[in-house]
């Protein structure tokens, strides 16, 4: 464990070097912050494709999902089997319409793309304020950082968490999402090829007793109620039935229109590489999750009574199968993928404060230049984006069971609300701002009650949002019924600034 340690600090400290310079290249092409929040048309569809499927991944996907398996067994696989299919098949519907508005609008979140498409400030506002609910996502991301600390390095697990904001702070203050991309096509790089070795090491049975059918009766022995013979797990609030299953496949329909993904469209250089980008984040996005499989190894390769967190799985896994600098290197690969979502999470919450509501709230109400304002925007983002780091930090400090259900209690939320307004908006040229709102306010409502505890308690967040992103969609369709006639356009105008 000893030369895992000094391995995973050397790498640490060369990956470190290299986000920095990444951070000082970001900076270097900021100059006001419509660079720092979008880094508009500056990026091919291969390099957004590695940041889109870097930002859907994730910690959640790198030890989350193999923590799932781990404790859980083969039908927790419905989650990563389902969820990269789903939020593709979700771009489909609103990708080209998010770069249309971005590139000719100059729109750069998501809540500013749905005020516009519905010339509804009001919608803008209440988006940013729901849009808050990515903390849920920030804190989730530094609980897997620390954690992967702690195993790896030798670290205490707070000491962790601050390693990690001050990592990401610091190059995310200087380039914003310039940095952001370019860091992220580089640790996407690298999380498509852990998870390929991931796969290998499971198609192979690397580690466990008696090859590949060996490995598949250990873990019918260890986990009968979760081996590769049953689909669902009865009982349990999410893999219980193929009911629970399909909510968590409705509720990652509109999981890129989450504003740290769905401004990644306006990054891109042309509308002509919608297509292109589409096709590799599918090749990605399907790659990546396949970690799950790690944590289906872990329970043939460990110790039957070994006692660790399920979301420390695949570092323990690392440690027991390979040589101290393969493993460290792997470790620096995870590292990747919680820093990837992390530092587009930060991005998009401090657009909420420098964008939705004092450059579109604020600044119009102000008797000031364009130049000056443009110069207090950019320097909200990056006030905002230690302060962000800082609250997701203090509530870190206590971990949850599950990384990958706790973010999904904000995720929940976002996808709830926006769901109706932006998949059925950008289906349905009739939609208008009276059923937007309606929409919103239902879907809203509806994942809450359904949710929390003073009302239907169900404790399965993705069920909650599958029903909120159902409840959100109909509505919308029932209110453009109600209010609008049958051949009625109310798209708003995309024309050039």
């Amino acid at each position: 464990m000893g030369s895992v340690v000094f391995w995973s600090w050397i790498l640490l400290i060369a990956f470190v070097v290299m986000m920095m310079t990444f951070g000082f290249m970001g900076m270097k092409k900021t100059h006001n912050n419509d660079d720092f929040a979008t880094a508009r048309s500056s990026y091919g569809p291969i390099t957004i494709a590695l940041v889109i499927a870097a930002g859907i991944s994730s910690g959640s996907t790198f030890m989350g999902m193999p923590g799932l398996a781990f404790d859980l067994g083969a039908p927790s696989l419905w989650y990563p089997l389902l969820y990269p299919v789903a939020t593709v098949f979700g771009m489909l519907f609103f990708a080209k319409a998010i770069k249309e508005y971005g590139d000719t609008l100059g729109t750069r979140t998501i809540p500013e793309f749905i005020g516009n498409r519905y010339d509804s400030n009001f919608l803008r506002v209440v988006l940013a304020i729901i849009s808050a609910l990515l903390i849920f996502y920030v804190i989730s991301q530094l609980v897997a950082a620390a954690t992967m600390f702690q195993i790896m390095m030798g670290v205490d697990y707070k000491i962790g968490i601050l390693i990690t904001i001050v990592v990401i702070g610091v190059y995310v203050f200087m380039g914003g999402s310039h940095s952001d991309i370019m860091t992220d096509a580089v640790q996407g790089m690298l999380m498509v090829l852990i998870a390929l070795v991931v796969v290998i090491c499971f198609v192979f049975a690397v580690g466990a007793d008696g090859g590949f059918s060996g490995m598949i009766q250990t873990i019918q022995e260890r986990r009968p109620e979760g081996h590769f013979g049953k689909l669902f797990i009865p009982g349990n609030e999410t893999y219980g039935s193929l009911w629970l299953v399909l909510l968590l496949f409705v509720a990652h329909l509109p999981f890129a229109i989450q504003p740290h993904l769905g401004n990644k469209f306006m990054a891109v250089k042309s509308d002509r590489d919608l297509k292109k980008l589409l096709m590799w984040t599918t090749v990605f996005a399907t790659i990546l999750p396949l970690m799950g499989l790690g944590g289906m190894l872990a329970i043939a390769v460990l110790p039957g009574d070994i006692d660790i967190r399920p979301d420390a799985v695949i570092p323990t896994l690392f440690t027991e199968l390979f040589p101290p600098f393969i493993a460290a290197f792997l470790a620096i690969a995870v590292l990747s993928a919680v820093m990837s979502t992390s530092d587009g999470l930060v991005v998009s919450l401090t657009q909420l404060l420098a964008n939705d509501l004092f450059r579109l709230s604020i600044v119009p109400k102000l008797n000031i230049s364009t130049e000056k304002a443009d110069r207090i925007e950019l320097n909200i983002s990056r006030i905002a984006t230690p302060i962000v780091l800082i609250i997701a930090a203090i509530v870190a400090l206590n971990p949850p069971q599950y990384l990958s259900i706790f973010m999904w209690i904000g995720i929940g939320g976002i996808v709830s609300s926006t769901a109706g307004p932006l998949v059925i908006g950008s289906l349905w040229k009739r939609a208008n701002k009276t059923s937007a709102i309606i929409s919103l306010l239902v879907g809203t409502a509806a994942y809450w009650i359904i949710y929390l505890p003073f009302g239907f308690d169900v404790s399965n967040p993705f069920a909650a949002a599958g029903l909120g992103v159902i409840i959100s969609m109909a509505t919308m369709v029932i209110a453009v019924l109600l209010t609008t006639k049958k051949n009625e356009d109310n798209l708003t105008e995309v024309t050039e600034k």
